[in-house]
């Protein structure tokens, strides 16, 4: 195509000096003809020469830089996992098929970039050939047996399906490895758009509303599907292409013995889950309660003023309110919309409802309540 291109200008330059282009003098022409080309039809020619001389310089550069980028891509950091001869037959398993169509070497072979360190396991973006992207989570500590696995990831894969949760694809399990392939959100965490450094647009009251409504559905799904997710955070609720949140790392917890509890996550966790370590309904609503205060105050659970002599974002709150101090837990960022107090007390009063007793499925029609008093329809800032 760019050679094509090139001949075409090179000869409308030849053409409009008056040259024949297939280079054949015809011998009805006299020779003077070509003696009588006056100085401006030369310095057309070489400046025309020279032009298609560099363009097909460029092209070629182009051209050239192409696969560099491809070889720098296919040299980025990847995957590593210890396969032994006799798992070479172990494969990834793909619960859906046309979803995703990539083999497991494909996938040790795709540029990868670190998402974020959990207490399950590290997540990688993994960019694979043809601009296609997914997200590889490397478990650890795994105590089940592959079939204990298979058959909980079967379940996840195949039966649990709501549209606020981030859709798991795949699993690889092999002695030393166990990977899980879930979909890219592109959209980033809460836990970024709230707390991330690089916050740079504030997320509007309508918004939070939203992401209230969106985590409490899928979060009632699991609960109806009878499954605990024990890990309700902040940095777990992901935004998809159409910037609604979804749940993610749901119903992993049966996979782990006894998973530890880092610090970070303390915040989130009901008192009965640090003190015994088991995780139920009850402090999965405990932790999206928090979210809920997360959503309100702007504050991190991790806060560190708010560690401090043992005192949590509910505890904070809680002492805040009884000295009718309310308008001071708001984030500042809401208080320059207009007519929004009396839904974000409603609000408040739902996520203390949460942090204190155990809440069934009105706690999510009173959050839509809320939301029928117009709020989607914007306010004025």
């Amino acid at each position: 195509m760019v050679l094509n291109y090139v001949c075409v200008t090179l000869v409308s330059v030849v053409l409009s000096c008056g040259v024949n282009p297939e280079g054949v003098q015809d011998k009805q022409a006299p020779r003077k003809k070509w003696r009588g080309l006056s100085t401006g039809h030369i310095i057309a020619i070489m400046v025309g020469c020279v032009m298609v001389g560099l363009l097909l310089v460029l092209c070629l550069r182009k051209q050239k830089r192409r696969p560099e980028k491809q070889q720098k891509r296919r040299r980025g950091p990847r995957l590593h996992i210890a396969r032994k001869r006799q798992e070479e037959s172990n494969k990834l398993v793909f619960f859906e098929s046309g979803v995703y169509g990539f083999q497991l070497e494909e996938l040790l072979n795709a540029s990868v970039e670190v998402l974020g360190k959990g207490s399950v396991g590290t997540s990688y973006k993994a960019m694979l050939e043809e601009e296609m992207t997914v997200v590889v989570k490397v478990l650890k500590d795994v105590a089940v047996s592959k079939r204990e696995m298979e058959i909980q990831t079967e379940i996840l894969g195949r039966v649990i399906k709501h549209e606020r949760l981030v859709p798991l694809r795949a699993y690889y399990y092999s002695r030393d490895d166990k990977l899980l392939v879930y979909d890219f959100m592109a959209g980033g965490s809460l836990s970024a758009r709230l707390h991330g450094s690089r916050r740079t647009t504030p997320l509007e009251w309508n918004n939070r509303l939203k992401i209230a409504v969106s985590t409490g559905r899928g979060l009632s799904y699991l609960h109806v599907s009878n499954f605990v997710h024990g890990n309700i955070k902040s940095s777990n609720i992901l935004f998809g292409p159409d910037q609604e949140a979804c749940i993610s790392d749901y119903g992993l917890i049966p996979l782990f013995a006894n998973p530890a509890l880092p610090s970070r996550l303390r915040g989130y966790l009901a008192p009965e889950v640090l003190e015994f370590r088991r995780v139920t309904f009850k402090s999965d609503v405990y932790s999206f309660g928090v979210l809920l205060l997360g959503l309100l105050t702007g504050k991190s659970p991790n806060h560190a003023p708010l560690g401090a002599d043992g005192i949590n974002l509910p505890r904070w709150v809680q002492a805040t309110v009884r000295e009718e101090w309310t308008a001071e837990v708001f984030d500042a960022e809401l208080l320059r919309y207009d007519n929004i107090e009396e839904e974000m007390v409603q609000l408040l009063q739902i996520a203390m409802c949460c942090v204190s007793t155990l809440p069934n499925q009105s706690v999510i029609r009173m959050i839509e309540d809320v939301t029928r008093q117009g709020t989607y329809d914007g306010h004025n800032a």
